[in-house]
């Protein structure tokens, strides 16, 4: 399997997910243009070049599949949240036979370990076909896909986190949901980040973090 990926390589990804998908965003050239430029400022705050960059992410050329792509940028975006929110030394690392979290990053001084999921379109909270409107995406609601999503994705992500032990462990939930990003504010997204991290109940060290799609995003409780 190749390793060595380029810019180019990500463009011939765009493309053949495009044939396989006819998604027109695919082939929008100022959309083509913002993940080459999200490949380029990464590689300059994780000090890798493209080709170390790309083998350390999600990049998964051969899956042509939205779900696939939406995962790929969803860790492109958290090295932004992370570095927008004080954390420094990002390290991305690479899938292997050994479990381990998707980042290593300092802040303040204190090393951190991070892993990070998405939450797709494909399957976001559907609307109500008589009211039109999208229902209990709120994750305290009873039915809520969004919250039994994040907890069913949450567990399965823990024991990457638990590959280490660092004190400070930070689970990045990246949200495609479009109703989600849309009918919440900031204190409402902070809100659910406190109930989802209470839900979880794991102790403390652990923080639960929510990022929009838009790179915006929350963190609970706040690491001091």
């Amino acid at each position: 399997m190749k390793k060595n990926y380029t810019k180019e390589d990500a463009l011939i990804y765009l493309d053949d997910l495009y044939k396989e998908t006819n998604d027109d965003s695919l082939v929008d050239q100022e959309k083509r243009t913002k993940i080459l430029e999200l490949i380029e400022n990464g590689c300059k705050i994780t000090n890798l070049s493209v080709a170390n960059l790309l083998s350390r992410l999600d990049f998964k050329p051969k899956d042509l599949t939205i779900e696939a792509l939406e995962a790929f940028l969803a860790e492109l975006r958290s090295i932004f949240w992370l570095r927008d929110n004080g954390f420094t030394k990002i390290v991305p690392h690479k899938a292997g036979k050994f479990v381990k979290s998707d980042f290593t990053a300092n802040y303040k001084n204190k090393e951190c370990v991070i892993e990070v999921f998405c939450l797709t379109q494909a399957h976001e909270q559907q609307k109500d076909l008589l009211l039109e409107i999208y229902k209990n995406f709120d994750p305290q609601y009873t039915g809520s896909k969004f919250g039994r999503d994040f907890i069913s994705k949450a567990n399965n992500k823990r024991k990457q986190l638990d590959s280490s032990n660092v004190k400070i462990k930070i689970l990045l939930c990246v949200i495609n949901y479009r109703c989600v990003n849309a009918l919440n504010s900031d204190k409402e997204m902070q809100n659910h980040a406190k109930y989802l991290c209470n839900q979880l109940n794991w102790g403390d060290g652990y923080y639960v973090g929510l990022i929009n799609k838009n790179g915006s995003g929350v963190i609970y409780p706040k690491i001091y």
